[in-house]
């Protein structure tokens, strides 16, 4: 009997190894090791610049083509996520900023974990449901590292594959010569240049162009690539093999909230609260549309006006908006009076606290007026006109019960966030900063800050190299020769970015001795 099994156990083994190496999972191997390369060539001691786009282009070339199988493609959610996904990406490439990079670097990583979830049906939850978050953490911390093994056991596999039995593919064939050729060829380049001087000349003008070939980088990249390829082979081959999700099965549903506050209560409250946001608001509209001068307190400015009551505002603001969803998805509505007093009084709320959002916009830009624009301040516009939006979609939640509050939070915070990346923060600080200092007379404006800004704000700043105040003239000049003598070093071919590129060329019209 024991006899007998042997062969089984040992034909059970071969057709293992068979279905190891097969086509698609060397598909997955050489992506990933494209991949690794392409990220050493793009990244490895380079500033950040067209390579970002170029490598998530590569990316979805290698995601494609090795999960075309698997992937789902239909307009929805998860395949209009490549637009921020692209967008953001390409933001490297138009601007400078360096907070936006960033939270780019954090963000664009997210957005292709959740894409590549849905759009391969790999997620338990839907995007808009709470629990997808456990979604993106498996993807995180569970698919990337889960398989980081399987490369070097499908190379071993592979290369115990007898190669003259006549079944091994060609491609497998291919892939052994490549995987032994590759390291060796780039050690003895690398070991000829440090021989000879020529070769290493000729042979320096070619690795220039991909990856520096010395002992040492080479080394470094040799790691760095093991493991950015394991990284993504795992999650490819998470995202190819854990699919067990059968063809029309629903994905878990979301989980229905069960209301438990008591509406009388909660309408006390919120006649309690609406009857001071009520006064409240009248109050700002009296400040907002008529004489300020003549109703603040003596001796208070406007800008200790706007100083005093933004911060404030904003908290209430958002204090309102999380009773607003507290209140929509937690209280009971079974009576039809009931449920329209709640619609009525939580509209009143939605419009107190709008007006609100416009008395700290309105107070911010007193401040503004007064002390300048900084990225703080003009961010938090931008964070006020956000919230605005989100008002809206919960105002509409209140009347329509159907509507999705998270799905339209997601949506709105993703357009918010590509529009504030392509909005330009820093033109605008520097040409309104140079606006309110050339309009009213006797300001100063504060030239190191202006000259912290990025690349992006060069083209405007250079106006003041003229100004009549001397020490404002003489501190841009020497600044911007600061500037002028970092732009003019070599650069990259894979940091190329337009703002700095726009920069050096206005730069250089200057002599800026």
């Amino acid at each position: 009997m024991e006899e007998l099994n042997n062969p089984k156990i040992e034909i059970s083994s071969v057709g293992m190894e068979e279905n190891i190496v097969k086509k698609e999972n060397i598909y997955l191997l050489i992506g990933s090791i494209i991949l690794a390369v392409v990220y050493n060539i793009l990244f490895y001691e380079k500033e950040l610049g067209i390579s970002y786009p170029i490598f998530v282009l590569a990316f979805y070339g290698v995601l494609l083509f090795t999960l075309r199988d698997k992937i789902v493609f239909k307009i929805n959610f998860g395949t209009m996520l490549t637009i921020p996904i692209v967008m953001l990406s390409f933001a490297y490439m138009f601007f400078s900023n360096a907070i936006f990079m960033f939270f780019n670097f954090l963000i664009i990583p997210m957005l292709i974990f959740m894409q590549t979830l849905l759009i391969t049906n790999n997620n338990d939850y839907k995007w808009f449901d709470a629990r997808f978050i456990l979604d993106l953490l498996n993807a995180l911390f569970v698919r990337t590292f889960s398989y980081i093994l399987k490369p070097f056991s499908l190379i071993s596999k592979i290369l115990k594959k007898k190669t003259n039995s006549g079944k091994a593919s060609v491609i497998s064939k291919v892939v052994i010569g490549l995987l032994l050729s590759v390291p060796l060829i780039a050690v003895v380049i690398a070991l000829l240049s440090e021989a000879d001087e020529v070769f290493s000349h000729w042979m320096g003008n070619i690795s220039d162009l991909f990856i520096n070939l010395s002992i040492g980088d080479f080394t470094a990249q040799l790691i760095i690539g093991l493991i950015i390829g394991s990284l993504i082979f795992s999650y490819l081959w998470s995202l190819y093999y854990q699919n067990n999700r059968q063809t029309g099965k629903n994905i878990v549903d979301n989980v229905q909230i069960r209301k438990v506050w008591d509406p009388v209560i909660v309408l006390t409250m919120l006649i309690s609260v609406n009857l001071i946001y009520v006064v409240f608001t009248i109050i700002q509209f009296t400040y907002l549309f008529g004489s300020i001068s003549s109703l603040l307190p003596q001796g208070v400015t406007y800008a200790e006006y706007a100083r005093r009551g933004f911060f404030e505002l904003v908290a209430v603001t958002l204090i309102n908006v999380s009773i607003l969803t507290s209140i929509i998805n937690l209280t009971k509505n079974d009576n039809a009076i009931v449920s329209m007093a709640l619609k009525v009084l939580n509209t009143l709320l939605v419009a107190c606290t709008m007006v609100m959002l416009l008395s700290a916009h309105f107070r911010m830009s007193l401040y503004e007026e007064e002390y300048g624009y900084t990225y703080l301040r003009v961010f938090t516009h931008a964070f006020m006109i956000f919230i605005f939006v989100i008002l809206i979609a919960t105002l509409i939640k209140v009347w329509r019960e159907s509507f999705s509050l998270l799905k339209s939070y997601i949506v709105v915070a993703i357009i918010a966030y590509i529009a504030i990346n392509y909005f330009n923060a820093d033109v605008f600080i520097v040409n309104n900063n140079i606006r309110r200092f050339e309009t009213n007379t006797g300001e100063i404006i504060d030239t190191y800050y202006l000259t912290s800004l990025s690349d992006d704000a060069v083209p405007y700043m250079v106006t003041l190299l003229g100004n009549k105040n001397e020490q404002i003239s003489s501190d841009i000049r020497h600044e911007l020769k600061l500037r002028k003598e970092r732009l003019a070093e070599k650069n990259d071919w894979q940091s190329f970015n337009l703002s700095h590129y726009r920069a050096k060329l206005v730069l250089d019209e200057y002599g800026l001795n």
